[in-house]
């Protein structure tokens, strides 16, 4: 049965060693227990089990309320940074809609070898894996439910970081940089995963973050840290949508933090914005990194942030304006290196696929085999020179 698209929460906690079938009935009861009376007889849930990608002993659970947040998780709606804890039998689980540091997306085909580490970043402001799902009534989420088909061999997951701007962060693009180094040396911690080809998807601040990473990783010597260091050998092909490398429009989000003095994510906006120094360096360091490129550009404006004055929220009913324009997104590498490829789409809806056979998912697809079949032999030979 096809549910109307609902609020997606990851549980974590959950103990490894019970079967998937055993976890989602403790988890339904347990959610069932905080249900208030009028929910339990409306509210329709849908559970995932999935592996942890951390090694942990733990599962992960995605859970999908249809008929909207129950009471019992309604804080985190309020506070969608935070995290609420749920006892499941003797053990205490975690619900939270952040999605911070990796989660696996589903878990790859039992009878063959994992093939690759799949890794998609979200940009700025947006949402780990919010920002991957489809407008439409379904709601679906391509990353896990199209990938989880095309691709069943690989370890696909999402990152997730604190980028809102409404938030009073402090970070900096190479403190990001740093927290994404920090969490790929706890999922790939062997020797076996360092040397597992690695792709990489991010949309548009999330390559900039992928770029100082991957560029730090070439710097890096093994003896400072093996994991690190593997990255680039590892890393054979990136899918980039909307990359603003050389600046993103933030006129719009400008505006958001006037009139509140020295706003800590102001420093942020001042790296990205046009004529960036830091911007400028790092390009020229990512351009000459030895790696298969695809970069995908809008063709579509998007529309700038306004105040509402009735909800008193920003909303996207402003003027037109390119977000990203192709100059921009583009590494201007030769066609062999880096393949270009137009989006009939505004910068925020480039990486939503509603169905299987939209003309962005049927390249997307299409270059992630391709790269499935070409990275084995590939990143093994980098790893025997």
């Amino acid at each position: 049965m096809a549910w109307t698209k609902g609020p997606v929460f990851r549980v974590t906690g959950l103990p490894a060693s019970q079967p998937d079938s055993e976890l989602t009935l403790s988890l339904k009861a347990a959610i069932d227990d905080n249900l208030t009376e009028d929910e339990q007889s409306k509210q329709t849930v849908t559970v995932a089990i999935i592996p942890s990608c951390y090694d942990n002993g733990e599962k992960v659970a995605l859970v999908e309320f249809h008929d909207g947040v129950p009471a019992f998780l309604s804080e985190l709606t309020d506070n969608p940074l935070g995290e609420w804890q749920v006892e499941m039998g003797d053990t205490d689980i975690s619900f939270d809609q952040h999605f911070f540091g990796f989660t696996q997306l589903y878990a790859p085909k039992a009878d063959s070898p994992v093939t690759t580490d799949v890794i998609a970043i979200t940009g700025l402001d947006g949402h780990a894996y919010g920002s991957w799902r489809g407008e439409g009534k379904l709601g679906r989420m391509w990353l896990r439910d199209y990938l989880s088909k095309d691709l069943p061999c690989c370890r696909t997951m999402i990152y997730g970081y604190n980028s809102k701007l409404s938030s009073h962060g402090i970070d900096t693009i190479m403190d990001y940089g740093q927290g994404l180094m920090e969490e790929l040396k706890k999922v790939r911690n062997t020797e076996k995963l360092r040397k597992r080809p690695l792709f990489f998807i991010a949309h548009s601040f999330g390559g900039i973050i992928l770029a100082h990473c991957l560029v730090k990783a070439a710097q890096t010597n093994e003896d400072d840290h093996p994991t690190i260091a593997s990255l680039h050998q590892a890393t054979y092909g990136m899918l980039l949508f909307g990359i603003p490398h050389k600046a993103l429009v933030v006129d719009d989000i400008g505006k958001m933090l006037a009139g509140q003095d020295n706003h800590p994510r102001s420093a942020l906006l001042d790296q990205i914005r046009a004529k960036s120094d830091l911007l400028a360096f790092q390009l020229a360091a990512f351009k000459y990194l030895d790696l298969n490129v695809v970069s995908f550009y809008e063709t579509s404006p998007t529309r700038q942030l306004e105040l509402d004055s009735e909800s008193k929220r920003w909303k996207r009913t402003g003027d037109f304006v390119t977000a990203v324009d192709a100059d921009s997104a583009l590494l201007q590498l030769p066609d062999l290196i880096e393949e270009k490829i137009p989006l009939d789409a505004d910068h925020s809806m480039m990486v939503k696929f509603d169905n299987k056979n939209s003309r962005g998912y049927s390249s997307v697809r299409d270059k992630l085999l391709q790269f499935e079949q070409n990275a084995p032999r590939a990143v093994a030979a980098r790893f025997c020179m």
